[in-house]
């Protein structure tokens, strides 16, 4: 699949529904518009969403989301992969910019009415990406009106294509295994 992402705003949460259509080897949408630049490997057919931000005059982002959803033990584990693209301004991979990133996620955790939310950079010997692209694996852990949920997520940096990509795989803390394998096999899947 072929995604666009900044590093300003990340939508981690998923509650779209999926196609059910095994083992889906998918290029995004977009592709042919050469806003996204990557390929990942889906369980079922994504349902997607395309968006373009005007953040200035000079400067806008294009995003592809991608979202598929599967029930295990009767929880729902979300997948959403999501592309920034920016254009009329280059991502830099600062530490501020990827602060910002990482508030950006916790204020959105927060709005949507997450409670003793709690963050988890992932260390280099534990991570699952083995690719040489900046990126931060991290997990979000958070209490949503009573369903405490489990949020892995990975985002890479692509300062060739000017894009983010982010893989995140949620859903109930009972499906916990589910949820890190779904995510080890998109994060496995994926290739820039």
């Amino acid at each position: 699949m072929t995604y666009k992402s900044t590093l300003l705003f990340l939508s981690l949460l998923c509650t779209q529904t999926a196609f059910a259509n095994p083992d889906v080897d998918a290029k995004l949408a977009g592709a042919d518009k050469n806003i996204c630049q990557f390929d990942i490997k889906f369980s079922s057919e994504p349902q997607q969403k395309s968006q373009t931000v005007n953040l200035s005059p000079t400067v806008t982002m294009q995003i592809e989301q991608f979202v598929t959803t599967q029930v295990k033990d009767n929880a729902k584990i979300a997948s959403n992969v999501m592309c920034q693209n920016l254009t009329g301004h280059a991502y830099t991979g600062s530490k501020q910019e990827w602060a910002n990133f990482i508030d950006n996620g916790v204020k959105g955790l927060l709005n949507a009415g997450f409670k003793d939310l709690q963050f988890t950079r992932v260390g280099t010997d534990d991570a699952t990406y083995k690719g040489d692209l900046a990126n931060m694996e991290y997990i979000f852990t958070g209490d949503n009106d009573g369903n405490k949920q489990i949020i892995h997520n990975l985002a890479v940096l692509d300062k060739s294509n000017n894009q983010v990509i982010t893989i995140s795989v949620s859903g109930n803390e009972k499906v916990a295994n589910e949820i890190k394998t779904e995510y080890q096999n998109l994060v496995n899947s994926f290739t820039p």
